[in-house]
């Protein structure tokens, strides 16, 4: 502000037409508060600090225990008084600051968001003064990060909270980073598995439960929505919505005191719901984040290594299913450097487009720099813990860095003159989270899962930029009488979706789109131009799939834009709806590749179709295999055989 002096002038004014008494005074002194606050960061003048904290407190005090504004009182005050507490040192100050910023973060009748907002800033100071209460702070931030998805129906509006400027998408790195540095990396693993994929987590998390749970007991499902939803909107109401809640409860009095009653009414009565959910057999766990011990289930096949990116500090950390994690600190420049690497990918990936075999070096330097940073101390770590060679491992890549090729890290050596790279040594396979896995893999007393032939679908969609389409379709086709192909006009939307429900195997030849401002349009097109988006994806309910195989252009990419760490993409949303494990593309694929690697992979398939393990648990040996083999053809670029990934089981 210019001129602060006129700004300064004017809410002086304003508060003296809020007389004590007056329903807006606390509004008008936090902006008089605000505005002195501000005269203080241009002049340095301690009268102006004093001041303004002297306003912020009276507001505050205006504001009862029940007032939804409460919270950010409460945030007003605290930031003013931790200032204070830098000029001066006074331990006091820091105390009562951090103290403000809890009850502000705790206060259950203020905007979840609001609550959330404060919890991030209380975990960031505290935590900048090495004090008791930052572990206390970062809990409760993720809980309302978790929360505030909840009440926020739709993915879309889930995703725009998430990837905001608002210090979210780096809160549940920082929190675990935090967990590590005080030796704790079981509680690193829990924070980043209760933080992050979280639009996937609600949605496979606690919208299955609810189902559950409605089919148990519909009654008790629907006053737990119903509860939850008055009770985050009584925030925001007009002054009529709570006149109306109150009476359906029987209440009266002013606006005001209606709004603290049925809040503590409300309240009251979503704690004893869920205590009554709780209580029922198989709901214990009814909202409450994994513990390690449930999560280490994921590695019961082989290691998951999380990967996890923070200002504070970055770390590999090794999940085992029968020891505790162990932690790998990554170097700092590794921090700054990640997100480089992603961007130097992605110019490399553009020049492809004006240079089909320029931008090998470009890649093969990202390669070598995960190599160099990341994965060879890894790999060093799984010797040390006799994890043999060419087993499985997982990757759970968070924020930014799920977008980067941590299976191809490399070359890690040369033999007979040819680079070897760490899918010569390992399988790599990918997963959005440590659940997600879990839930890919088939329980002992589950529906027996296909061992020998499948129903496979194949939905072809060829035209002149994507011709070979139509071969690859006849490649998988060819003298195995359970394939199905839907071919050009054949490929509607409406015929896809009917022979989802028939098929336990899928295989996608088609353009694949991404949608740069919203993850949720992200689509396969279909027939007549017709998009089979993300969002139709994940409302499929595909209990008995198994395997899909998407041959199509970024159908396993993310966009910048993308919130960080929720990846949001088509394989992603196939596995969400029920296939165990999925095959996808980085980034656009080419032509060529397409009849080739289908053709092998299958080879590969069902050249082990004796064997006792279930089928789509092959599908990751047999990509390393089929990509071992492109990588020999004539002619091969780097970019065309790194593209291929498998996620899930």
């Amino acid at each position: 502000m210019d001129n602060p002096e006129e700004l300064i002038a004017n809410f002086r004014d304003a508060l003296d037409l809020c007389p004590v008494g007056h329903p807006h005074r606390s509004a008008s002194l936090i902006c008089l508060g605000n505005g002195v606050g501000t005269r203080f960061r241009q002049t340095g003048r301690t009268e102006d600090l004093e001041e303004s904290i002297s306003l912020c407190r009276d507001a505050l005090d205006l504001l009862p225990p029940g007032h939804p504004d409460r919270s950010a009182s409460l945030n007003n005050l605290g930031s003013g008084v931790f200032v204070r507490f830098q000029q001066t040192g006074q331990t006091k100050d820091l105390e009562e600051s951090l103290h403000l910023f809890e009850e502000g973060a705790s206060h259950v009748f203020s905007n979840t968001l609001s609550r959330l907002e404060v919890a991030v800033r209380w975990a960031a100071l505290a935590r900048s003064q090495r004090h008791a209460s930052t572990l206390r702070a970062y809990r409760l931030a993720l809980s309302l990060l978790e929360s505030s998805l909840l009440l926020n129906p739709t993915v879309q509006m889930q995703h725009k909270i998430l990837s905001g400027s608002n210090g979210y998408p780096t809160l549940v790195s920082d929190a675990a980073s935090y967990a590590i540095e005080n030796g704790d990396v079981a509680q690193a693993v829990e924070m980043l598995e209760q933080g992050r994929a979280l639009i996937w987590s609600q949605m496979r998390g606690l919208r299955t439960p609810i189902d559950r749970l409605a089919e148990v007991d519909k009654d008790l499902a629907d006053r737990f929505l119903d509860t939850s939803h008055k009770l985050e909107s009584l925030a925001t109401s007009s002054e009529s919505k709570p006149i109306n809640l109150a009476a359906q409860d029987g209440l009266t009095g002013t606006p005001q005191r209606l709004v603290d009653e049925i809040g503590v009414l409300l309240l009251s009565q979503l704690e004893g719901i869920t205590k009554e959910i709780r209580a029922m057999s198989g709901f214990e766990d009814f909202l409450r984040p994994r513990l390690f011990s449930v999560l280490q289930e994921a590695a019961v096949e082989g290691p998951v290594i999380i990967i996890s990116h923070s200002e504070y500090r970055s770390d590999a950390l090794i999940v085992l299913h029968d020891r505790p994690p162990v932690s790998i600190e990554l170097d700092s420049d590794f921090y700054h450097d990640g997100p480089l690497f992603m961007k130097d990918l992605k110019t490399a990936l553009e020049k492809v487009q004006r240079e089909p075999n320029g931008c090998d070096a470009d890649i093969r330097d990202v390669l070598k720099s995960l190599w160099d940073q990341v994965v060879s101390r890894v790999v060093e770590k799984l010797d040390e813990l006799g994890i043999e060679k060419h087993t499985r491992i997982w990757w759970c890549p968070t924020s930014l860095l799920s977008t980067l090729p941590f299976h191809a890290a490399g070359p890690i050596r040369v033999v007979e003159g040819r680079r070897q790279y760490l899918s010569d040594d390992y399988i790599s396979s990918y997963t959005p989270t440590l659940t997600a896995l879990i839930n890919a893999r088939p329980k002992p007393e589950s529906a027996r899962y296909n061992i020998g032939q499948p129903q496979l679908l194949v939905v072809a969609l060829p035209d002149e930029s994507i011709p070979l389409v139509e071969r690859e379709c006849r490649a998988i086709q060819k003298d195995r009488d359970f394939v199905k192909c839907l071919v050009r006009g054949q490929a509607t939307r409406e015929a896809v979706v009917d022979n989802f429900r028939n098929h336990n195997w899928v295989h996608f030849a088609c353009h694949g789109r991404l949608n740069t401002k919203e993850p949720f349009l992200h689509a396969f097109q279909l027939y007549g131009k017709v998009r089979f988006t993300l969002l139709d994806i994940i409302q499929s309910n595909l209990p008995n799939a198994e395997l899909a195989f998407l041959s199509a252009c970024h159908s396993a990419g993310q966009t910048i834009g993308s919130a960080h760490g929720e990846v949001l993409h088509l394989a992603a949303a196939m596995q969400f709806c029920g296939f165990r494990s999925v095959i996808g593309t980085m980034w656009a694929m080419a032509d060529d590749d397409g009849p080739f690697v289908a053709k092998k992979f299958y080879e590969c398939m069902f050249a082990e179709e004796d064997s006792p393990e279930v089928g789509f648990k092959r599908s990751a040996r047999a990509l390393q295999k089929t990509i071992q083999r492109l990588r020999r053809r004539k002619g091969m670029t780097v970019e065309r055989w790194v593209n291929f990934i498998h996620i899930g089981a």
